[in-house]
């Protein structure tokens, strides 16, 4: 990461979390004590960038004296975020003074805004684990914009959008949901259920209603991102090289973004609102 960052000269972004009961099994990782082992891997972290010599001792972690190199270009160090599944993992974000990362995927924005309500909260009096405090919520969803909803469509979106959501699905199902009990399903994939019953051609006009994907031309996609923007998202993490879109057709959703859109988002002043 401090390498990232001299080479990036000062624009490194670090992104932390738990992982999932997947890796965390096949790295033969206590699920009980994840939270705590996090939380303390961090401070050492800090530590190693904000100290000439670090040395630790733990419990769970040992390090003998030494000089850790590179430092980090940012001062203390980069800002530091968290990936946030539930609520609850979401107030772990706004208490520890870190950003929050999230997801439009297989949830509908209300879950979402209710996780940036918890971090927004729990923000208010933050007990930093990190020397940079950061007051900030990120989100992440696929993103598909052409200069009509015409060309939209003859890029195939929705032919990429249910290869994007049935895939993961399927991988979820066979690698994630073995591992969660019922409780953990249903918080963190709400839309699970009715995507293997129902079928993707029933959700996937529900999920560009429901602006849960940004896709469309420039009108649309600035409404939706709007929308992403009135609920208290910061920053949106755009994926937009999903399915079997062309080249082409991404690298033109890349400049409508930097040329139309994101010009505008800079000017607009949000309105608040829960979904």
């Amino acid at each position: 990461m401090a390498t990232v960052d001299i080479l990036s000269n000062g624009r490194a972004v670090w992104g932390t979390g738990r992982s999932t009961p997947m890796e965390q099994i096949a790295f033969g990782v206590d699920r009980e004590r994840s939270r705590d082992d996090w939380r303390e891997a961090i401070e050492i972290v800090c530590g190693m960038w904000r100290e000439e010599y670090f040395e630790y001792e733990s419990p769970r972690f040992k390090f003998p004296k030494r000089m850790v190199t590179p430092k980090p270009m940012q001062y203390p160090h980069p800002p530091a975020w968290m990936a946030c599944a539930s609520e609850s993992s979401a107030a772990v974000a706004g208490k520890a003074g870190m950003g929050m990362l999230s997801f439009s995927i297989m949830q509908p924005l209300e879950a979402m805004a209710r996780h940036i309500r918890n971090y927004r909260a729990a923000a208010e009096s933050p007990e930093p684990i990190t020397d940079v405090t950061t007051n900030a919520t990120a989100a992440y969803t696929l993103v598909h914009c052409a200069d009509s909803k015409e060309q939209v469509a003859d890029n195939g979106v929705w032919r990429s959008v249910e290869w994007w959501y049935t895939n993961l699905a399927q991988f979820t199902l066979d690698w994630e949901l073995p591992e969660l009990s019922q409780e953990e399903r249903d918080a963190t994939f709400p839309l699970l259920k009715p995507l293997m019953e129902d079928g993707i051609d029933d959700l996937i006009h529900h999920f560009d209603e429901a602006d849960m994907i940004v896709v469309g031309d420039v009108d649309s996609c600035y409404e939706k991102m709007k929308h992403y923007a009135d609920l208290g998202v910061d920053q949106l993490i755009c994926y937009v090289q999903f399915g079997y879109h062309s080249h082409e057709s991404i690298m033109r959703t890349i400049e409508l973004l930097g040329k139309e859109i994101i010009p505008e988002l800079e000017n607009y002043t949000p309105t608040p609102k829960t979904a």
